[in-house]
Protein backbone atom coordinates (compact mmCIF):
# COMPACT_ATOMS: atom_id res chain seq x y z
CA UNK A 1 0.00 0.00 0.00
CA UNK A 2 1.50 3.49 -1.00
CA UNK A 3 1.28 6.37 1.25
CA UNK A 4 -1.02 9.39 0.07
CA UNK A 5 1.40 12.15 -1.67
CA UNK A 6 1.79 15.08 0.58
CA UNK A 7 -0.15 18.56 -0.20
CA UNK A 8 1.46 22.12 -0.74
CA UNK A 9 -0.57 25.46 -0.68
CA UNK A 10 0.54 28.15 -3.24
CA UNK A 11 0.07 31.59 -2.99
CA UNK A 12 -2.01 33.88 -5.07
CA UNK A 13 0.68 34.67 -7.14
CA UNK A 14 1.87 30.58 -7.52
CA UNK A 15 -2.32 30.18 -7.89
CA UNK A 16 -2.39 32.31 -11.24
CA UNK A 17 0.51 31.41 -12.60
CA UNK A 18 -0.73 27.60 -12.78
CA UNK A 19 -4.14 28.46 -13.85
CA UNK A 20 -2.80 30.33 -16.40
CA UNK A 21 -0.90 26.81 -17.87
CA UNK A 22 2.35 27.92 -16.71
CA UNK A 23 3.82 24.36 -14.80
CA UNK A 24 6.59 26.36 -12.82
CA UNK A 25 6.03 28.14 -8.85
CA UNK A 26 9.20 29.44 -7.78
CA UNK A 27 10.17 29.15 -4.11
CA UNK A 28 8.94 32.80 -3.26
CA UNK A 29 5.22 31.72 -4.01
CA UNK A 30 5.12 28.44 -2.19
CA UNK A 31 3.00 28.27 1.07
CA UNK A 32 2.24 25.64 3.30
CA UNK A 33 4.45 22.97 2.47
CA UNK A 34 5.38 19.95 4.66
CA UNK A 35 8.71 19.57 6.45
CA UNK A 36 11.05 17.40 5.43
CA UNK A 37 10.00 16.72 1.74
CA UNK A 38 13.24 14.84 -0.14
CA UNK A 39 14.39 16.83 -3.71
CA UNK A 40 11.75 15.59 -6.21
CA UNK A 41 8.93 14.66 -4.10
CA UNK A 42 5.26 14.71 -6.20
CA UNK A 43 2.67 16.37 -4.09
CA UNK A 44 -0.71 17.66 -4.55
CA UNK A 45 -0.71 21.47 -5.36
CA UNK A 46 -3.51 23.35 -3.87
CA UNK A 47 -4.78 26.65 -3.74
CA UNK A 48 -4.65 29.17 -0.54
CA UNK A 49 -8.44 28.29 -0.15
CA UNK A 50 -7.66 24.41 -0.28
CA UNK A 51 -8.99 23.95 -4.09
CA UNK A 52 -7.05 21.00 -6.93
CA UNK A 53 -4.33 22.86 -8.63
CA UNK A 54 -2.73 18.88 -9.73
CA UNK A 55 0.20 17.46 -8.86
CA UNK A 56 3.89 18.53 -9.42
CA UNK A 57 7.14 17.87 -8.10
CA UNK A 58 8.75 19.62 -5.27
CA UNK A 59 12.15 20.52 -4.84
CA UNK A 60 12.74 23.24 -2.32
CA UNK A 61 16.41 23.98 -3.29
CA UNK A 62 15.87 25.07 -6.27
CA UNK A 63 14.34 28.64 -7.43
CA UNK A 64 11.85 26.42 -9.10
CA UNK A 65 10.06 24.78 -6.93
CA UNK A 66 7.67 23.08 -8.15
CA UNK A 67 6.99 21.76 -11.53
CA UNK A 68 3.48 20.71 -12.13
CA UNK A 69 2.93 17.24 -14.25
CA UNK A 70 -0.69 17.20 -14.21
CA UNK A 71 -3.88 18.98 -13.88
CA UNK A 72 -5.23 16.64 -12.66
CA UNK A 73 -4.46 14.41 -9.09
CA UNK A 74 -2.22 11.79 -10.30
CA UNK A 75 -0.03 8.86 -9.03
CA UNK A 76 3.94 8.88 -9.69
CA UNK A 77 3.44 5.02 -11.16
CA UNK A 78 4.66 3.42 -14.17
CA UNK A 79 0.98 3.48 -15.46
CA UNK A 80 0.72 7.03 -15.02
CA UNK A 81 4.72 7.66 -17.56
CA UNK A 82 3.22 5.58 -19.85
CA UNK A 83 -0.05 6.95 -20.77
CA UNK A 84 2.29 10.22 -20.91
CA UNK A 85 4.17 8.62 -23.31
CA UNK A 86 1.54 7.33 -25.43
CA UNK A 87 -0.34 11.35 -25.81
CA UNK A 88 3.18 12.13 -27.26
CA UNK A 89 3.82 9.24 -29.51
CA UNK A 90 0.15 10.08 -30.83
CA UNK A 91 1.06 13.84 -31.04
CA UNK A 92 3.91 13.13 -33.18
CA UNK A 93 1.63 10.70 -35.42
CA UNK A 94 -1.05 13.49 -35.77
CA UNK A 95 2.12 15.97 -37.10
CA UNK A 96 3.29 13.16 -39.64
CA UNK A 97 5.70 12.46 -37.81
CA UNK A 98 5.16 8.68 -36.83
CA UNK A 99 7.08 6.73 -39.11
CA UNK A 100 9.95 8.95 -38.37
CA UNK A 101 13.21 6.86 -36.83
CA UNK A 102 15.02 9.76 -35.98
CA UNK A 103 12.84 11.92 -33.80
CA UNK A 104 12.20 13.97 -30.13
CA UNK A 105 9.85 11.26 -28.53
CA UNK A 106 9.60 13.01 -25.06
CA UNK A 107 10.16 16.65 -24.51
CA UNK A 108 10.01 17.97 -21.01
CA UNK A 109 7.39 20.50 -20.20
CA UNK A 110 6.40 19.91 -23.81
CA UNK A 111 5.37 16.96 -23.23
CA UNK A 112 4.18 17.22 -19.45
CA UNK A 113 7.28 15.50 -18.11
CA UNK A 114 9.61 18.55 -16.79
CA UNK A 115 13.18 17.65 -17.13
CA UNK A 116 12.87 14.76 -19.48
CA UNK A 117 14.48 14.63 -22.51
CA UNK A 118 14.27 11.35 -24.76
CA UNK A 119 15.41 11.24 -28.48
CA UNK A 120 15.48 8.41 -31.12
CA UNK A 121 18.03 7.33 -33.16
CA UNK A 122 16.98 4.18 -35.08
CA UNK A 123 17.38 1.80 -32.84
CA UNK A 124 19.04 3.78 -29.81
CA UNK A 125 17.73 5.62 -27.55
CA UNK A 126 19.34 8.32 -25.70
CA UNK A 127 17.87 10.16 -22.70
CA UNK A 128 18.62 12.79 -20.27
CA UNK A 129 16.85 13.13 -17.19
CA UNK A 130 17.29 17.01 -15.57
CA UNK A 131 15.15 17.03 -12.35
CA UNK A 132 15.19 15.59 -9.14
CA UNK A 133 11.47 14.50 -9.61
CA UNK A 134 12.27 12.53 -12.98
CA UNK A 135 15.13 11.42 -10.96
CA UNK A 136 12.64 9.76 -8.51
CA UNK A 137 11.13 7.52 -11.57
CA UNK A 138 14.01 7.07 -13.40
CA UNK A 139 13.61 3.25 -13.31
CA UNK A 140 9.88 3.34 -14.27
CA UNK A 141 10.35 5.54 -17.17
CA UNK A 142 13.77 3.47 -18.37
CA UNK A 143 10.55 0.49 -18.64
CA UNK A 144 8.44 2.39 -20.28
CA UNK A 145 10.72 3.54 -23.13
CA UNK A 146 12.22 0.37 -23.50
CA UNK A 147 8.92 -1.76 -23.98
CA UNK A 148 7.45 1.06 -26.33
CA UNK A 149 10.46 1.01 -28.36
CA UNK A 150 12.44 -2.65 -27.61
CA UNK A 151 16.01 -0.31 -28.26
CA UNK A 152 19.14 -2.60 -28.66
CA UNK A 153 20.41 0.27 -26.77
CA UNK A 154 19.47 2.73 -24.27
CA UNK A 155 22.21 5.42 -23.61
CA UNK A 156 21.69 8.03 -20.93
CA UNK A 157 23.11 11.87 -21.15
CA UNK A 158 21.89 13.19 -18.02
CA UNK A 159 24.53 15.59 -16.83
CA UNK A 160 25.12 19.81 -17.17
CA UNK A 161 23.87 22.92 -15.41
CA UNK A 162 20.34 21.65 -14.78
CA UNK A 163 21.57 18.92 -12.49
CA UNK A 164 23.71 20.61 -10.25
CA UNK A 165 21.17 23.18 -9.68
CA UNK A 166 18.83 20.49 -8.81
CA UNK A 167 21.34 18.88 -6.78
CA UNK A 168 21.76 15.64 -8.57
CA UNK A 169 25.04 13.85 -9.97
CA UNK A 170 26.09 13.40 -13.48
CA UNK A 171 25.62 10.36 -15.07
CA UNK A 172 26.74 9.27 -18.23
CA UNK A 173 26.62 5.66 -19.90
CA UNK A 174 24.82 3.02 -21.06
CA UNK A 175 21.90 1.65 -18.84
CA UNK A 176 20.24 -1.00 -21.08
CA UNK A 177 21.21 -3.16 -23.85
CA UNK A 178 24.35 -3.01 -25.38
CA UNK A 179 26.47 -2.45 -28.66
CA UNK A 180 28.33 0.79 -29.87
CA UNK A 181 26.80 4.09 -28.70
CA UNK A 182 26.67 5.00 -32.64
CA UNK A 183 23.65 4.84 -35.08
CA UNK A 184 23.24 5.53 -38.96
CA UNK A 185 20.22 7.98 -39.40
CA UNK A 186 18.45 9.26 -42.27
CA UNK A 187 16.57 12.36 -42.44
CA UNK A 188 14.93 13.69 -45.88
CA UNK A 189 17.51 11.75 -47.74
CA UNK A 190 20.33 12.76 -45.87
CA UNK A 191 22.66 10.17 -43.89
CA UNK A 192 24.08 10.68 -40.15
CA UNK A 193 26.03 8.75 -38.01
CA UNK A 194 24.67 10.18 -34.55
CA UNK A 195 27.61 9.46 -31.90
CA UNK A 196 25.18 9.39 -28.33
CA UNK A 197 28.24 9.34 -26.11
CA UNK A 198 30.56 11.87 -27.69
CA UNK A 199 27.67 13.92 -29.46
CA UNK A 200 26.37 17.23 -28.66
CA UNK A 201 22.91 17.37 -26.36
CA UNK A 202 21.94 13.65 -27.04
CA UNK A 203 24.51 12.88 -29.86
CA UNK A 204 22.37 15.37 -33.02
CA UNK A 205 20.57 18.62 -33.25
CA UNK A 206 16.89 17.05 -34.14
CA UNK A 207 15.11 20.47 -33.99
CA UNK A 208 16.92 22.22 -37.17
CA UNK A 209 15.44 19.56 -39.56
CA UNK A 210 12.75 21.66 -40.90
CA UNK A 211 15.10 24.46 -41.06
CA UNK A 212 17.32 22.41 -42.67
CA UNK A 213 14.94 21.71 -45.28
CA UNK A 214 14.40 25.78 -46.09
CA UNK A 215 17.82 26.58 -46.62
CA UNK A 216 17.70 23.13 -49.36
CA UNK A 217 15.42 24.80 -51.11
CA UNK A 218 17.79 27.73 -51.66
CA UNK A 219 21.32 25.83 -52.13
CA UNK A 220 21.43 24.97 -55.93
CA UNK A 221 24.06 26.60 -57.45
CA UNK A 222 25.28 28.12 -54.32
CA UNK A 223 28.91 28.93 -53.10
CA UNK A 224 28.04 28.00 -49.35
CA UNK A 225 29.58 28.88 -45.38
CA UNK A 226 28.27 26.74 -43.12
CA UNK A 227 29.28 28.70 -39.76
CA UNK A 228 29.41 26.33 -36.44
CA UNK A 229 28.71 23.52 -38.43
CA UNK A 230 28.12 20.93 -35.62
CA UNK A 231 28.02 17.37 -37.36
CA UNK A 232 27.07 19.22 -41.17
CA UNK A 233 23.76 19.17 -40.88
CA UNK A 234 23.26 22.44 -42.87
CA UNK A 235 25.53 22.01 -45.16
CA UNK A 236 25.06 18.43 -46.44
CA UNK A 237 21.20 19.52 -46.66
CA UNK A 238 22.41 22.31 -48.84
CA UNK A 239 24.80 20.03 -50.90
CA UNK A 240 21.42 17.70 -51.13
CA UNK A 241 20.04 20.35 -52.53
CA UNK A 242 22.59 21.21 -55.42
CA UNK A 243 24.69 23.49 -53.54
CA UNK A 244 28.02 24.34 -55.66
CA UNK A 245 30.64 23.73 -52.54
CA UNK A 246 30.54 24.07 -48.59
CA UNK A 247 33.11 25.06 -46.76
CA UNK A 248 32.15 24.19 -43.12
CA UNK A 249 34.00 25.86 -39.68
CA UNK A 250 33.44 24.96 -36.19
CA UNK A 251 35.39 25.95 -33.01
CA UNK A 252 35.34 21.74 -31.95
CA UNK A 253 37.77 19.95 -34.62
CA UNK A 254 35.79 16.41 -33.51
CA UNK A 255 32.31 17.85 -34.85
CA UNK A 256 34.60 18.96 -38.16
CA UNK A 257 35.76 15.32 -38.37
CA UNK A 258 32.07 14.04 -37.83
CA UNK A 259 31.11 16.24 -40.25
CA UNK A 260 33.69 15.14 -43.13
CA UNK A 261 32.72 12.00 -42.32
CA UNK A 262 28.88 12.61 -42.95
CA UNK A 263 29.96 14.59 -46.17
CA UNK A 264 31.93 11.08 -47.36
CA UNK A 265 28.86 9.29 -46.02
CA UNK A 266 26.47 10.87 -48.46
CA UNK A 267 28.98 10.71 -51.63
CA UNK A 268 29.33 14.74 -51.63
CA UNK A 269 33.27 15.20 -49.78
CA UNK A 270 34.34 16.58 -53.26
CA UNK A 271 32.19 19.37 -52.83
CA UNK A 272 32.69 19.85 -49.24
CA UNK A 273 36.12 21.33 -47.11
CA UNK A 274 36.12 21.78 -43.40
CA UNK A 275 37.87 23.71 -40.78
CA UNK A 276 38.32 23.18 -37.03
CA UNK A 277 39.05 27.43 -36.19
CA UNK A 278 37.01 29.79 -34.21
CA UNK A 279 34.12 31.33 -36.26
CA UNK A 280 34.80 34.66 -35.86
CA UNK A 281 38.46 34.94 -36.34
CA UNK A 282 37.39 32.34 -39.54
CA UNK A 283 35.19 34.82 -40.73
CA UNK A 284 38.20 38.31 -40.47
CA UNK A 285 40.36 36.12 -42.67
CA UNK A 286 37.76 35.20 -45.12
CA UNK A 287 36.67 39.11 -45.39
CA UNK A 288 40.04 40.20 -45.33
CA UNK A 289 41.58 37.78 -48.10
CA UNK A 290 37.98 38.78 -50.41
CA UNK A 291 36.75 35.35 -50.18
CA UNK A 292 32.71 35.98 -50.36
CA UNK A 293 29.69 33.11 -50.49
CA UNK A 294 26.40 33.01 -52.11
CA UNK A 295 24.66 31.28 -48.86
CA UNK A 296 25.95 31.96 -45.38
CA UNK A 297 24.55 29.94 -42.60
CA UNK A 298 24.47 30.50 -38.62
CA UNK A 299 23.62 27.95 -36.28
CA UNK A 300 25.47 29.07 -33.02
CA UNK A 301 24.90 27.60 -29.88
CA UNK A 302 23.35 29.18 -26.49
CA UNK A 303 25.10 33.01 -26.09
CA UNK A 304 23.46 33.06 -22.67
CA UNK A 305 22.55 30.30 -20.04
CA UNK A 306 21.21 32.70 -17.49
CA UNK A 307 19.89 36.19 -16.99
CA UNK A 308 22.76 37.97 -16.39
CA UNK A 309 24.06 36.60 -19.94
CA UNK A 310 21.47 38.50 -21.87
CA UNK A 311 23.12 41.29 -23.07
CA UNK A 312 26.36 39.51 -24.21
CA UNK A 313 24.50 37.19 -25.97
CA UNK A 314 22.73 39.74 -28.38
CA UNK A 315 26.36 41.11 -28.66
CA UNK A 316 27.22 37.72 -29.68
CA UNK A 317 24.44 37.56 -32.25
CA UNK A 318 25.17 40.97 -33.71
CA UNK A 319 28.61 40.50 -33.99
CA UNK A 320 28.66 37.23 -35.70
CA UNK A 321 25.29 38.03 -38.21
CA UNK A 322 27.39 41.35 -38.83
CA UNK A 323 30.43 39.52 -39.63
CA UNK A 324 28.53 36.75 -41.93
CA UNK A 325 27.14 39.59 -43.64
CA UNK A 326 30.45 41.11 -44.69
CA UNK A 327 31.33 37.97 -46.45
CA UNK A 328 27.77 37.57 -48.21
CA UNK A 329 27.72 38.74 -51.83
CA UNK A 330 24.86 40.96 -52.56
CA UNK A 331 21.68 39.67 -53.35
CA UNK A 332 23.02 35.90 -51.26
CA UNK A 333 21.01 34.50 -48.43
CA UNK A 334 21.54 34.40 -45.02
CA UNK A 335 20.40 31.48 -42.74
CA UNK A 336 20.74 32.53 -39.41
CA UNK A 337 19.31 30.94 -36.33
CA UNK A 338 19.15 31.18 -31.91
CA UNK A 339 18.69 28.14 -30.18
CA UNK A 340 19.00 30.68 -27.11
CA UNK A 341 15.63 30.84 -24.69
CA UNK A 342 16.32 34.06 -22.80
CA UNK A 343 16.39 35.81 -26.05
CA UNK A 344 12.94 35.99 -27.25
CA UNK A 345 12.07 36.87 -30.91
CA UNK A 346 12.46 40.85 -30.51
CA UNK A 347 15.41 41.20 -29.26
CA UNK A 348 17.16 38.39 -31.34
CA UNK A 349 15.61 40.84 -34.67
CA UNK A 350 16.90 44.12 -32.61
CA UNK A 351 20.60 42.24 -32.99
CA UNK A 352 20.02 41.21 -36.43
CA UNK A 353 19.04 45.01 -37.24
CA UNK A 354 21.69 46.17 -35.78
CA UNK A 355 24.29 43.84 -37.88
CA UNK A 356 22.45 45.07 -40.72
CA UNK A 357 22.90 48.65 -40.04
CA UNK A 358 26.83 47.85 -39.06
CA UNK A 359 27.13 46.45 -42.54
CA UNK A 360 25.42 48.35 -44.20
CA UNK A 361 23.27 45.85 -45.73
CA UNK A 362 19.79 46.23 -46.24
CA UNK A 363 17.91 42.35 -45.59
CA UNK A 364 14.64 41.57 -47.01
CA UNK A 365 13.20 38.62 -44.92
CA UNK A 366 12.71 35.13 -47.58
CA UNK A 367 11.54 32.75 -45.21
CA UNK A 368 10.95 32.13 -41.33
CA UNK A 369 11.24 28.80 -39.30
CA UNK A 370 11.59 27.47 -36.08
CA UNK A 371 10.97 23.74 -34.35
CA UNK A 372 9.34 20.85 -35.55
CA UNK A 373 6.56 18.92 -33.88
CA UNK A 374 8.33 16.27 -32.04
CA UNK A 375 9.59 19.96 -29.95
CA UNK A 376 6.75 21.05 -28.66
CA UNK A 377 5.71 24.51 -28.15
CA UNK A 378 3.26 25.39 -25.32
CA UNK A 379 1.81 29.06 -25.74
CA UNK A 380 1.35 29.54 -21.70
CA UNK A 381 4.86 27.85 -21.44
CA UNK A 382 7.12 30.57 -23.61
CA UNK A 383 10.23 28.54 -22.30
CA UNK A 384 9.52 25.37 -24.72
CA UNK A 385 9.63 28.14 -28.11
CA UNK A 386 13.66 28.61 -27.71
CA UNK A 387 14.51 28.39 -31.61
CA UNK A 388 14.67 31.24 -34.03
CA UNK A 389 15.13 30.81 -37.73
CA UNK A 390 14.97 32.97 -40.50
CA UNK A 391 16.43 33.74 -44.18
CA UNK A 392 17.09 36.83 -45.28
CA UNK A 393 18.13 37.97 -48.64
CA UNK A 394 21.28 40.50 -49.03
CA UNK A 395 19.50 43.49 -51.02
CA UNK A 396 21.70 44.87 -53.84
CA UNK A 397 23.00 48.00 -53.21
Amino acid sequence: MTLPLPEVRVSRKGEERLRSGHPWVFGDDLREVPEGLPPGQWARVRSRSGEPLGTATINLGCRIALRRVSRADVEPTETFLETRLSEAVARRAEAGMGGERALRILSSEGDFLPGVIADRYGDLLSVQILTAGMELVRGPLLDVLERRYRPRLIYERSEGGGRRLEGLPQRKGPVRGEGPPREEIETDGVRFVVDVEAGPKTGFFLDQRRNRGIVRGIAEGKAVLDGFCAAGGFGLYALAGGAKSVLAIDASRPAVEAARANAVLNGVSGRWEGEAEDLFQALRNLRDVGRRFDLVILDPPSFAKSREGKEGALRGYRDINRMGLSVLSPGGFLATSSCTQLIDVAKWKEALRDAAADADADLELVAWGGQPPDHPVLLSVPETGYLKFAVYRKRMP
